[in-house]
């Protein structure tokens, strides 16, 4: 465990803490020998420390912007692709995660839903090991670069969950299919499409399918907020001509 804590930057007063974060209910099944839990009760306070970290973090650096927007990037920053996307790359949890044998064979630790639990359950493990400052600590140093990249707006952050935010409460998830994957292993390019209550709203290429999923979604982002902005003046027109159109008719009364 060691490795890992240097790779996190935190060591732990009491290791159990962050073995047992690492602990997906499958292995726990597996083992039940095993003196740890698996990491849901961790997940569960550590999903609540983090938001309020990040509500903290956001009110502090941003005391200009509104609360709508707030709301929206701390949706952004605390979603499961981001969460899932510091975990893999950064911090590398799904190398260290504790899987049973069904679950590591079906590529468990790629997994986002099981990349976003094992961080949420770190930073509960982070806040029982220490205290709330040191929390705040690791989880500044954890979202650093996504905290900066709001410097120039939510979307470039995280446009997947950027997306998923805008869309979610009407329309239900987004769809990501895959269009293509060509060329030769070395230099492969991928092209997806994805989908919004059934209509496709935006395509992406890049040199991994995640990549690709990220420019479909900043396309989706800007075709959904071009038909906002079209449905807003369309609306002011109408709105416009009705007026104009009483002022006629009591002119002519």
């Amino acid at each position: 465990m060691a490795v890992l804590e240097a790779s996190i930057g935190f060591t732990f007063r009491e290791p159990a803490l962050l073995a047992t974060a690492l602990t997906h209910s499958s292995f726990a099944n597996e083992h039940p020998d095993d003196p740890l839990p698996p990491n849901e009760r961790l997940e569960f306070l550590g999903d609540a420390v983090l938001g309020m970290i990040v509500a903290e973090a956001l009110y502090t650096r941003f005391p200009e912007i509104q609360e709508g927007r707030l709301t929206e990037w701390r949706a952004q920053l605390v979603c499961g692709p981001t969460l899932a996307r510091v975990a893999a790359d950064r911090l590398d949890l799904g190398a260290w995660l504790r899987l049973g044998r069904g679950e590591e064979a079906t590529g468990g630790r790629e997994r986002e839903g099981n990349l976003e639990r094992a961080l949420e359950a770190v930073v509960g493990a982070v806040y029982l090991d220490r205290d709330l400052d040191a929390t705040r600590d690791f989880v500044d140093r954890m979202l650093r670069d996504d905290f900066e990249a709001l410097e120039g707006g939510g979307d470039q952050l995280n446009p997947k969950g950027a997306l998923q935010q805008l869309t979610q409460g009407v329309f239900g998830r987004p769809d990501y299919s895959l269009l293509a994957a060509e060329g030769p292993e070395h230099d492969r390019r991928f092209r997806v499409q994805v989908r919004v209550d059934g209509v496709v709203v935006g395509e992406g290429e890049g040199t991994s399918k995640q990549q690709a999923e990220k420019e479909a979604a900043r396309e989706a982002l800007a075709t959904l907020r071009r038909g906002e902005q079209a449905g807003a003046v369309e609306g002011s027109d109408a709105g416009a001509s009705t007026e104009s159109s009483t002022a006629e008719h009591g002119k002519g009364a």
